[in-house]
């Protein structure tokens, strides 16, 4: 049992009552204003603006989720075991690395993520995963259960089409 409940979604109007369907987005929905600009920030990693392959930070994502406590987040999916494509394979280990203690990524990490990313796409990179750590924490906090499987499918179906 979460924490804080989720926001009663008859008290929401329009795409946040919605939006707050969501276990994560429905204790968001105790501040309006938060959840707007969370779920708009997700939308902008997502979006067509992104430098970045969806997949790619999806996978970064997972690795983090495994270990940052929150169930919800973990139950959209586990990191697969290998990667024939080198950039998913570095922004795991990076994910990971992030996770495990942030303060050890020196200079050689971002010089070796520099031969197969731009910086455009570091930045990118590193803020999704910060992003997504700091949602992870607060699941964790809010002691979120895990997914439903149409909550993992809607997350998946998201990550898909942006």
């Amino acid at each position: 049992m979460p924490r804080i409940p989720a926001v009663d979604t008859a008290t929401l109007d329009g795409q946040l009552a919605e939006l707050a369907q969501d276990p994560f987005y429905g204790i968001l929905a105790h501040r309006p204003e938060i959840l707007e600009a969370w779920f708009r920030l997700d939308k902008v990693f997502f979006g067509p603006s992104s430098k970045l392959p969806n997949e790619l930070k999806e996978e970064g994502r997972r690795a983090l989720a495994q270990g940052a406590g929150c169930r919800l987040c973990a139950s959209f999916g586990q990191p697969r075991d290998e990667y024939a494509d080198r950039r998913e394979s570095l922004a795991v280990t990076f994910a990971q690395m992030v996770l495990e203690d942030h303060r050890s990524i020196d200079d050689r990490t971002f010089d070796l993520l520099r031969e197969d990313f731009t910086d455009e796409e570091i930045v990118e990179l590193v803020s999704w995963l910060c992003f997504k750590l700091g949602s992870n924490v607060f699941g964790s906090l809010m002691r979120l259960a895990p997914g439903t499987e149409e909550q993992i499918r809607a997350y998946a179906e998201f990550v898909a089409t942006g």
